[in-house]
């Protein structure tokens, strides 16, 4: 998968990156958390090495989901997360 530099800085991310709003489970019908964990995973094993998560997300659902299903490949993967979300609400 193609990646594209991000800012001045090192990373270098997917162009395709993982969103994880409706993973947080809040404020989307017929959520399944068995379901976003294949999400995740499938993201991961295509190649995709970028999840846009915040703390917003279903109150810190989706961070922690994603924390397990990323364990042990941690430095694989970005995460592009923001606490400013919190003054959003």
């Amino acid at each position: 998968m193609k990646t594209r530099k991000l800012g001045s800085g090192g990373l270098h991310v997917t162009e395709i990156i993982l969103g994880t709003w409706a993973i947080g489970g809040t404020m989307w019908s017929d959520y399944d958390e068995a379901d976003a964990v294949r999400a995740i995973e499938a993201a991961i094993d295509n190649g995709i090495n970028c999840i846009d998560t915040a703390p917003a997300y279903g109150a810190g659902h989706a961070e922690e989901l994603i924390g397990r299903v990323i364990s042990g490949r941690r430095d694989k993967i970005i995460i592009a997360s923001t606490s400013q979300c919190d003054k959003w609400s």
